[in-house]
Order: C-alpha cells, then structure tokens, then sequence
C-alpha cells in the first residue's frame, strides 16, 4: 500500500513513456536499416571474410540503435547504484 495514491500513475505513465520512445526509435532504426533486397541494395561494403554458401563478413557501422540501447543500460545502471547507495536504503 502506498501513501500517495498518485505515485502509481505517475510510475505507470513514466513507464509507458519510456516504452513508447523506445518503440519509436526501435521501429525508425528498422525502418531505415536495409535489410532486404539485393546485395548491392544492401550495402557497398567490401567483404572481409567469406564462409561457407555465400555467407560473407564486412566491417560495417555500428548500428546507432544499438549504441543508444547499451548507453542507456549503462546510465541507468550508475543511476541506480548512485541512488541507492546515497539515499541509504536498506534492500
């Protein structure tokens, strides 16, 4: 039970838009990657390594969504050691 009833919609609406913004840029990311189509539709990258029935590896970008998603793991988690290391909460 909480004290302050409206702490729960306040948590369910931060909630909601945190996975809102990350639908959006999750569905801008595969809307702009090329995935499919012919080979030199997919990328002008030059193979470094080819392995067994056609599969090839390039150096490639790396994907900026991927990027945004382990900086934002990595911010939170500092975020939440800081917190509760000095707001001293026993867990």
């Amino acid at each position: 039970m909480r004290f302050f009833e409206l702490l729960n919609n306040q948590q369910v609406l931060a909630l909601i838009i945190l996975t809102v913004i990350f639908a959006i840029l999750f569905g801008v990311t595969l809307w702009v990657l090329p995935m499919f189509g012919p080979k030199s539709q997919v990328s002008n990258l030059k193979a470094v390594q080819q392995f067994a029935d056609g599969i090839e590896k390039a150096d490639g970008p790396f994907p900026m969504i991927i990027a945004l998603i382990i900086g934002g793991i990595v911010l939170w988690a500092i975020y939440y050691i800081l917190f509760y290391g000095l707001s001293e909460v026993i867990l």
